[in-house]
């Protein structure tokens, strides 16, 4: 009940945070351009950037909400705002209920999540928020909760939804292979994972683009090397922070136990992939892309402390190490 009660008020706060940043900010306004893209009453899909078109879950329930909060085909400011702020407040909700249900420690989990989460909105003349953001987020902490738990099939499923919504959500695939099954059934979840994100990314961007593609990350025809000289660049709003310290922390934390190797190993290709984005599109980390990890590295933490309490058992009949 107490963390409950936690997490309903920090999603009436979260609500509150995203509605002030619903319109955009002096440097740019995609948060609105990007919302409203699938709906009926703007319409402009086509327009959006190849690496977003394929994210039709949260694009497409965006544009739904859109056209259901408009009057006469026009949505107006107050309503936008209030749609804005409920949609990225449902997902923080469905995040922390299943927190509450699985996760140990809740109370520990949820406002350290919710602190990480704050970072996101920095720097506040900078601030984007995309309608797969917060649900990509939901789907990496469902998977990861269902494999804590040996739910190895629902996180299959998970899995292949949450693709729907953004396509970094497969990654999660990585941790078949750090389980107690055998070898063969860590394979075939994996490869059942992989064969069917792959064909699901083919016939999304085949209904969307009009072509079945595999790669859709934005490139700038050369690479630049920008985002590495970030890392060095002396700033108060430094992507060491992100996530609240909670990714560097993780990174550098014991990996003893086969769950830690595996989380580590998912961090670590994260982290990777998106280098790698942003080199061949020349462009920054934007500190809402780790919001994905951002779970991951807080339960991560979570189970870290446990086992230091209790000798390295495991908490909620979770055995790591097994």
């Amino acid at each position: 009940m107490i963390a409950a009660f936690i997490a309903l008020s920090l999603c009436v706060t979260w609500f509150a945070l995203t509605r002030a940043v619903a319109n955009g900010n002096s440097k740019n306004s995609l948060t609105l351009y990007v919302f409203v893209a699938d709906s009926h009453i703007r319409g402009h899909y086509e327009q959006l950037a190849d690496v977003w078109k394929p994210r039709i879950g949260g694009n497409w329930i965006a544009g739904r909400l859109a056209d259901a909060f408009a009057e006469d085909g026009r949505l107006t400011e107050t309503a936008y705002q209030n749609m804005f702020g409920a949609y990225n407040a449902v997902w923080l909700l469905l995040i922390f209920a299943a927190l509450i249900c699985w996760a140990d420690n809740p109370l520990f989990v949820i406002p350290l999540l919710f602190a990480g989460l704050c970072y996101s909105l920095t720097p506040p003349d900078n601030v984007s928020i995309f309608p797969w953001d917060m649900s990509s987020m939901f789907f990496w902490t469902l998977s990861f909760l269902l494999w804590q738990r040996k739910n190895y099939r629902w996180m299959l499923a998970a899995i292949v939804l949450g693709t729907v919504f953004k396509e970094t959500v497969a990654v999660m695939a990585i941790l078949f292979f750090f389980t107690t099954l055998s070898w063969r059934e860590r394979w075939t979840l994996f490869g059942a994972a992989c064969v069917a994100c792959l064909f699901l990314k083919l016939w999304i961007t085949y209904a969307v683009m009009g072509q079945a593609r595999i790669f859709t990350a934005d490139s700038s025809g050369h690479l630049s090397f920008n985002v590495l000289k970030g890392l060095f660049t002396a700033q108060l709003n430094h992507v060491l922070w992100v996530n609240g310290g909670t990714f560097i922390v993780a990174l550098f934390l014991p990996m003893k136990a086969l769950a830690d190797q595996g989380t580590k190993l998912v961090l670590a290709v994260f982290l990777a992939g998106l280098t790698a984005a942003c080199v061949l599109a020349g462009t920054d980390f934007e500190y809402r892309q780790f919001l994905d990890v951002l779970p991951v590295s807080v339960l991560y933490l979570n189970r870290t402390i446990q086992n230091w309490r209790t000798g390295g058992a495991g908490p909620g009949g979770f055995q790591p190490g097994v």
